[in-house]
C-alpha cells in the first residue's frame, strides 16, 4: 500500500466501477466491500474485482469486525458505488469517523414511502402514496387516491423494475401479486408495495454532488419513457438540457430542497422529478452516481461529468466548496437512447456498430449483446440490452438520427435475432 491514498467503495459496480478505474489511474488504493451475499445480475457485468486492491463481503463476517478490518487501510472516505451499497456506506463512513450521510436516515434515502413522507413533512410537493402489504389495503388505497391511472412498485427496488401504470383495480391488483413476496434486483424481499397517483408531465433527472449539506448541480436530463399497459416502464431516451431556463430554475431550486430534506450532506445524488402543471414533484431520489452512464461523452459535452465531480469533490474539497454553485455550459447536446427489444429470441447478428457509424451524431454504444446470446422483451431497465450516446450541436440532427435507430429496431435490422 505504501503511502497511497486510500478509499473505500462499497458495491462498486455500474459508475462505481468508473469511479473506481479514475482513482486507481491516480494511484490510490482501493478497498472494496459487498454489502450483499450475492451482486446482483444487473450489476455482474460491470463488476470488476481486478481494479480493487482488497475485497471484503460484509457478509460473511459480523459488522464489527469488518469495521475493524475497514479502519486498518485507513480510507479517506467511504462511498456507495451503487443503489444496493447506500446504507452499508452510510454506516461505515459513521462507524470510522469519516464524513458522511448519517445512518439514522439512511431509509428516508433508500425506502421510497419514507422518501416522499420526509419531503413532505418538509413542505415539498410529494405524490400521494399509500404503503400496503395486503390485497384489502391495496384496494383501499386505490380508493382513497381517487384518480386513474395509479402507479404500482416496490418500496425498495430501482430503475423500473416491476413499476406498472395501471387504469383499473384488476390491474393494480396484477400488479401488487407480481411484487409483493418477489426478490427485488437489488436482493430485497418486496415485503410492502407503494400505490402512488399518476404524476402527469415531464419527466426530468437532476444529478448532483453535496458537501457540507451544500449541493452542486453536474447535469440536468429531460426524460422520455414508454408507459406500457399492464406491463412496465420503458425508459425511451433523455437529452440534456442546459443549466439555465425557467423550468431548470426550479428544478434547481426543488432538487436542493428535496436533498437537504433526505438528509444528503455528503457525496452524489440521482434525482428523478415529473414536472407537473402545479411544478416540480419528486419520483425518487438514488444516494449515489447516476447509474450504467458512461462519463467520456458527458465530459466531451460540458466538461465533467457525475462521476468526474463526484470525484473532484473527495479530491480538492476546497475548489469544490468555491465553486459550489457554477452553472455547466453544453458545447453539445448529449442523447442517450435505450434498446428497446420487441420480443425475446437469440441474437443472431448484431449490426449496432456498423449501422449506427453511419449516424452523423453517433459517438459510443454500451452494453449490446453478442451473437448467441439470449435476450429478453425489454419491459423495464434491467432487461434493456443496451444503450446508445448520441452527440451533436444540433438538436434536429439528434432526432433524425433518433428516428433512424428506432425504424432499425422495428425493421429488426439493428439486433437480428433467431
Amino acid at each position: 500500500m505504501s503511502n497511497s491514498r486510500v478509499a473505500c467503495i462499497v458495491d462498486g459496480h455500474s459508475t462505481g466501477a468508473e469511479l473506481a478505474r479514475a482513482l486507481k489511474e491516480l494511484g490510490w488504493f482501493l478497498v472494496h466491500v459487498q454489502a450483499r451475499e450475492e451482486i446482483s445480475s444487473s450489476y455482474v457485468k460491470s463488476f470488476d474485482p481486478a481494479i480493487f486492491d482488497v475485497l471484503l463481503r460484509a457478509a460473511e463476517v459480523n459488522y464489527l469486525d469488518l469495521v475493524q478490518v475497514v479502519r486498518k487501510y485507513n480510507p479517506e472516505f467511504v462511498i456507495s458505488g451503487s443503489e444496493p451499497g447506500v446504507e452499508l456506506a452510510d454506516l461505515l463512513s459513521s462507524s470510522l469517523g469519516l464524513k458522511g450521510n448519517d445512518p439514522e436516515s439512511s431509509l428516508r434515502r433508500r425506502n421510497k414511502y419514507l422518501m416522499a413522507k420526509a419531503i413532505s413533512e418538509h413542505g415539498l410537493d410529494s405524490a400521494k402514496q399509500y404503503m400496503v402489504s395486503t390485497e384489502p389495503e391495496l384496494l383501499d388505497g386505490f380508493r382513497r387516491i381517487n384518480t386513474l391511472p395509479v402507479v404500482i412498485k416496490p418500496v425498495d427496488a430501482m430503475g423500473s423494475e416491476d413499476v406498472s401504470v395501471c387504469f383499473d383495480e384488476h390491474e393494480a391488483l396484477d400488479a401488487f401479486g407480481a411484487i409483493l413476496g418477489k426478490k427485488n434486483v437489488i436482493g430485497i424481499v418486496n415485503e410492502a408495495v407503494l400505490i402512488q397517483e399518476f404524476l402527469e408531465g415531464e419527466q426530468y433527472v437532476v444529478n448532483a454532488v453535496s458537501i457540507e449539506g451544500k449541493h452542486r448541480i453536474t447535469e440536468m436530463w429531460r426524460e422520455k419513457r414508454l408507459n406500457v399497459r399492464g406491463r412496465g416502464n420503458l425508459y425511451d431516451y433523455e437529452t440534456m438540457i442546459p443549466y439555465e431556463g425557467e423550468i431548470q430554475e426550479k428544478l434547481i431550486g426543488y432538487t436542493k430542497k428535496v436533498l437537504t430534506a433526505l438528509g444528503i450532506e455528503e457525496g452524489p445524488s440521482h434525482t428523478e422529478i415529473i414536472f407537473t402543471a402545479c411544478g416540480p414533484v419528486l419520483v425518487e431520489t438514488g444516494a449515489r452516481m447516476q447509474g450504467g452512464i458512461i462519463s467520456e461523452p458527458i465530459i466531451k459535452a460540458i466538461g465533467d461529468s457525475h462521476m468526474t465531480m463526484t470525484l473532484k469533490k473527495y479530491l480538492d474539497p476546497s475548489w469544490f466548496v468555491k465553486n459550489i454553485d457554477a452553472p455547466y455550459r453544453m458545447k453539445k447536446i448529449p442523447r442517450v437512447v435505450n434498446l428497446i427489444m420487441g420480443r425475446s429470441g437469440v441474437v443472431k447478428e448484431n449490426n449496432c456498430r456498423k449501422l449506427l457509424a453511419t449516424l452523423p451524431s453517433f459517438y459510443v454504444i454500451a452494453r449490446t449483446p453478442s451473437v448467441g446470446d439470449c435476450v429478453k422483451k425489454t419491459v423495464d431497465l434491467p432487461s434493456k440490452v443496451g444503450h446508445i450516446y448520441l452527440l451533436h450541436k444540433d438538436l434536429s440532427q439528434l432526432e433524425t438520427d433518433y428516428r433512424k435507430i428506432r425504424e432499425w429496431e422495428a425493421s429488426g435490422e439493428l439486433i437480428v435475432l433467431n
